[in-house]
């Protein structure tokens, strides 16, 4: 989100937008140690957070509905942060919200330019829509990663796994033990609301693409071929589990379908982002929330 986005540089003290903005340097106004302890209280703030990426504005928009300003936001590069938290009963989730924009390097360098803000970050969650890649997955479907490989990495001359970049794990599964229990009553939360709802949606989990290229109806039985467990394709997911997996910070995927890939006859193959992005986000929020509380039950039994 640039300055023709709505976020304003004038909403962070004046030492620190300076600093995160090069061209705008003023040398006489520049104060380094105000600047220093800017950076300093946005980390503290930020300790124990769980980052949450989405890539457009329409996919943020839910977010900054239900939470509350922690710190002002601030524009680094091409992404947005905003240092927000969440409501729950008489606790605030600090969450590090990053809007990063479409792509595999977008969301990559966003990630880890968040990762450097929370210094014990408890997690990564990647927001938002998603192309539904299996048979039998609908528009509005809400979609939860098991794994994440690449649909257009190709070394296998080399001997690697199609999506497997070299060097690499075939696949990055995300640490996702470390989300089970959170993701379970998170879910468990959830179901009532989904079973009331006007139009139903499945709750599907399974491998998640990422790529630069777009899975359309003309390439989606060759992705499906060397994919048979993959459940939707996206530009982001993957790049940020790879991030995560070179930190060591659990990372899921939590996506709701807009576009089906390659839809059969008689299915609806598009939802407006205005409908999928809140139902991605209710789901994201209610997983940050068990997140944390896991989090701080753990914290207690060890102070006990």
């Amino acid at each position: 989100m640039g300055a023709g986005d709505g976020v304003m540089s004038a909403q962070i003290p004046d030492a620190f937008a300076s600093a995160f903005n090069p061209v705008d340097f003023d040398p006489n106004a520049f104060d380094p140690a105000e600047a220093f302890n800017s950076m300093f209280e946005l980390m503290d703030g930020m300790s124990n957070a769980i980052i949450i990426q989405v890539a457009m504005d329409e996919e943020l928009a839910p977010f900054l509905k239900v939470t509350e300003e922690l710190q002002p936001s601030f524009t680094e590069g091409a992404a947005v942060f905003h240092p927000r938290y969440l409501q729950v009963g008489e606790d605030q989730v600090p969450l590090l919200l990053v809007r990063s924009k479409i792509g595999l390097v977008n969301a990559a360098s966003a990630v880890t330019e968040a990762i450097s803000y929370s210094s014990n970050c408890l997690g990564v969650i990647s927001a938002g829509t998603a192309g539904g890649l299996a048979r039998g997955i609908n528009v509005g479907d809400v979609l939860i990663g098991e794994n994440y490989t690449y649909t257009d990495a190709d070394a296998t001359a080399f001997g690697y796994a199609r999506g497997q970049v070299p060097g690499m794990p075939e696949s990055y599964d995300g640490q996702a033990d470390e989300w089970q229990d959170a993701l379970e009553h998170a879910l468990a939360a959830l179901e009532p609301v989904r079973e009331q709802a006007e139009s139903t949606w499945e709750v599907r989990r399974g491998q998640m693409l990422a790529g630069n290229s777009f899975v359309t109806a003309h390439n989606v039985k060759d992705t499906r071929e060397a994919f048979e467990g993959a459940i939707s394709t996206d530009m982001e997911t993957t790049a940020i589990a790879q991030v995560c997996h070179n930190y060591e910070i659990p990372f899921i995927g939590v996506r709701c379908v807009s576009d089906l890939c390659g839809p059969e006859a008689d299915q609806d193959f598009h939802l407006s982002v205005d409908v999928v992005a809140p139902r991605s986000a209710r789901y994201a929020l209610q997983l940050a929330a068990e997140l944390w509380t896991e989090a701080q039950l753990e914290a207690l039994e060890l102070a006990l």
